[in-house]
């Protein structure tokens, strides 16, 4: 399995496709297998390139406090390492924490930016309940229970009436060999804590796309606008009966948005 040391510590990565380069960012908890429902199709248009955010997966989880910068840097020196020198960017929640900050320091090395269902800094609710479902975790809270009450924040309501997409969720997450760490998710906890680019929205060059679930109670509408206030070249598409994890929920739609974008 392709790992690059970057640093003090080791990133897992994978590589699909040909054609210009696409790197997908995950967010909080998530790795670069929560890219896998759009992968496929992704891949037949660009060399995708996802992997595993400091604190998760099959990538190191150092003690030092995190910070969304050098986790930007990580997806840097990876590209780097790769001999990718300019690449559209997706990212994901806490992965669009990442792909704001990489816009802003190597501007010159983003083509295309697409920015989903996230904001320019997290809210205190949400730090408020990252810490809870940190806190939960780390006192023993059955990881079942814990995932089950995770879901009401990623998906719309009536996605519960799937009790068959509910429980394979469940299922597939239980079983996965690289669930994170109770003490990776409290750094990227704490890294989401102290991001804040609302000052600095203005330096993103690129033409970005920012995604919106119409129901996304995470990561509300209101908080991802002020995205599309700062960045210059950018505009916004709401996808209708969806919630957080938009790419999931509509892979399809998600796919459609994301490649007529970056293919105008």
């Amino acid at each position: 399995m392709p790992k690059v040391k970057i640093d003090n510590i080791h990133l897992y990565y994978e590589l699909y496709g040909k054609g210009d380069p696409l790197l997908l960012i995950a967010g909080l908890g998530c790795d670069s297998q929560s890219w896998l429902p759009v992968v496929n199709e992704l891949s037949n248009h660009f060399q995708i390139i996802v992997f595993d955010n400091r604190g998760v997966g099959r990538s190191n989880i150092p003690e030092a406090p995190y910070n969304i910068c050098s986790m930007a840097d990580d997806a840097m020196k990876l590209l780097d390492h790769l001999c990718i020198y300019s690449a559209h960017i997706v990212g994901h929640s806490m992965g669009g924490y990442i792909a704001q900050e990489f816009a802003i320091n190597y501007p010159e090395q983003v083509n295309k930016l697409v920015l989903e269902s996230t904001a320019p800094l997290s809210s205190s609710r949400n730090e408020f309940l990252f810490k809870n479902f940190f806190k939960f975790r780390q006192e023993g809270m059955d990881l079942e229970y814990w995932l089950l009450a995770w879901l009401f924040w990623l998906f719309v309501p009536n996605r519960f009436e799937d009790t068959e997409f509910v429980n394979q969720y469940i299922k597939n997450t239980l079983k996965y060999p690289y669930i994170q760490s109770t003490a990776g998710y409290k750094g990227q906890i704490e890294a989401i804590s102290k991001f804040n680019t609302l000052d600095r929205l203005r330096k993103i060059q690129a033409k970005t796309l920012i995604i919106e679930g119409k129901e996304d109670i995470l990561i509300l509408p209101k908080e991802s606008e002020m995205l599309i206030k700062g960045i210059p070249k950018s505009s916004m598409l709401y996808i209708e009966d969806t919630a957080h994890f938009i790419h999931l929920e509509k892979p399809k739609i998600f796919n459609k948005a994301v490649l007529k974008f970056l293919n105008t």
